[in-house]
This record gives C-alpha cells, structure tokens and sequence, in this order.
C-alpha cells in the first residue's frame, strides 16, 4: 500500500476533529446516527397510529399488546378482523410479524386468560405466537372512536351504498324500494354467505335501512330501531331474547320494524381491510396487509 493510502484514515481523523465532522468508525460500522436503515419497532408504529387518530388514546381500552411487546422490531404488519389461528399461521408464512387485530384472540372481550391456562387451544395458540416472535395489538375501541368511524368507512365503501347515505356521520341510507327478502338475498350474494338470518316478512317493502355493525349491544340496536327513519336494521349478532323479541313484538303491534342479522364479521371485516390501506398511507418501511379471517358459521342450506 503507497503512503498516502496508509496516511489517509488519520488524515480523515484530523480534518474531522479540527472541522467539528462527525466522526466516522474506522472499523466500517456507521453509527446509528449514519445508519441507512432504522429499525421499526412495534411501538413506533403503534405511537404513529396515535398520531393519525382523530381521538386521543383513553387510559381504559381494550386496545393493547395481547402478545409480544412494542420493542418488537417489525418486519411486516397483518390487519384482520380476528386473528385466529389460520391468519397466524399464515401472517407467519408472510413474514408479517406484527398482527393488528380488531376483536378479541383469545376467546373473551378483556382477553383475560387466567381462565384459559392449561386449555390445549389456547396454549397451541400462545406457543405459536411465541415461537414466531409475533406481536398482537388489538385495535377496536379506536378505530371506532377515530371520524370517520373505520369500520363504518370500510363498510360502506364494501357496500357501495355511499350514493344512499343520508348524512355521512350516520349508518342510516335510503335505499331504492324493494323486497326485505331482495335486500337479504342481495347481501347474501355480495358477501359470499347464506347463513344470514332476518326477523319479518319477507314480502314487505323497505326502503330506509339502519347499520348497526358487530355486536353493539340490545340497547344500540334498539335505539336505532326506535328512529322514524329506520325500517330495517342490519346488525352482525345479538342475543336471540333481546333485539330479535324486541322486534318480534314491534311487528305484533303493526309496526313496520325489521331486522337482518349478517353475522360479525360480514359486518366488519372491510373495515379491517381499510385499515390496511390507512396504515399504508404512514406506514412506508415494511410490508403492511389484509388477512380476511371469515365466517366459520354454515348452514345445510
């Protein structure tokens, strides 16, 4: 090697320190301050979540690490209405090691598992996200609390009914007169399902129709049948004894009050997939996709 070769790495030191450089490991490895690539964590994300809400994060949410933690470095992120375990297995296959879930994972509201310790299910389900390092962020209180709602979003885009909204804020549309039974059917065939269940008769004409999607509760579904501008509501589940016998007896006393039930996660999960578009407008440094997780229900039909 010529002199000026084997003098340049202290040429280099001398020129940095009396022009104030920032210096440079002679080694090879840049300092984090130089490096070409930071890592994402999964905190990072969740923090840049949080920015792009228009709600502040509630200290009491059921929106939370269910595994993992947000030191995570993040190669890939899955969006889902229910990480169950086929969607694990295959967010794994993907490399998508941070899943972002809209309901719970392991099988109660609170995923409390204390219940669940030693049950062969859960403790499959436990090891696997474990094994593969994946980290779980449920995220359902804000997603519905952030305007527009996400879920509401996704599923009016699904829908294509946005031409029939009658207020933009509001899940209730002005549909074309027709059939409760066409109505029914026409959602059965758009979301592939043919266990969807309705409350009525199925000659009556509809054409106001309210969207209460999941499960809400009795209580939001009845609020909304209780609106002039409601004929029929949509909703995912409900207790048989409640909303269902609520309507049961509306329609006893000549009240023109229906109701489809289409089953949770036909009446959300597109408001998981638009999450993953959201999440792909900040989200720039890995993979971000929507794994469907789907109705597990059938009918001999």
């Amino acid at each position: 090697m010529s002199g000026w070769r084997r003098s340049l790495p202290s040429l280099i030191m001398v020129l940095t320190s009396t022009l104030g450089w920032p210096q440079i490991s002679s080694t090879g490895n840049d300092s984090d301050e130089f490096s070409s690539v930071k890592e994402l964590r999964a905190d990072d994300v969740l923090n840049e979540i949080k920015n792009q809400l228009t709600c502040s994060w509630a200290d009491e949410t059921v929106d939370s690490y269910k595994s993992g933690d947000g030191s995570t470095t993040v190669k890939g992120i899955a969006t889902t209405f229910l990480a169950t375990q086929a969607v694990l297995e295959q967010a794994a296959d993907l490399g998508l090691n941070m899943v972002i879930t809209h309901e719970p994972t392991f099988y109660n509201h609170r995923d409390e598992t204390t219940f669940f310790e030693g049950d062969p299910v859960y403790e499959v389900k436990r090891s696997f996200l474990e094994k593969h390092n994946m980290v779980l962020l449920r995220f359902h209180d804000h997603w519905h609390r952030t305007r527009p709602d996400g879920i509401h979003l996704g599923m009016v885009r699904r829908l294509g009914w946005k031409e029939y909204q009658v207020d933009p804020g509001e899940m209730v549309f002005k549909m074309p007169p027709q059939r409760l039974h066409d109505l029914t059917a026409a959602l059965q065939k758009d979301f592939d399902a043919n266990n969807m269940r309705v409350v009525g008769d199925p000659d009556a004409r509809v054409s106001m129709v309210g969207m209460a999607v999941g499960a809400p509760g009795s209580k939001a579904q009845i609020r909304m049948l209780r609106r002039d501008d409601v004929q029929v509501l949509i909703t995912g589940e409900t207790p048989e004894w409640e909303t269902v016998e609520y309507v049961r007896d509306a329609q006893a006393q000549g009240k023109r009050k229906y109701l489809i039930l289409m089953g949770h996660a036909h009446s959300e999960e597109a408001g998981m997939e638009y999450c993953a578009e959201w999440l792909q407008t900040f989200i720039k440094d890995v993979p971000v996709q929507f794994i469907p997780a789907g109705n597990p229900l059938w009918t001999p039909n």
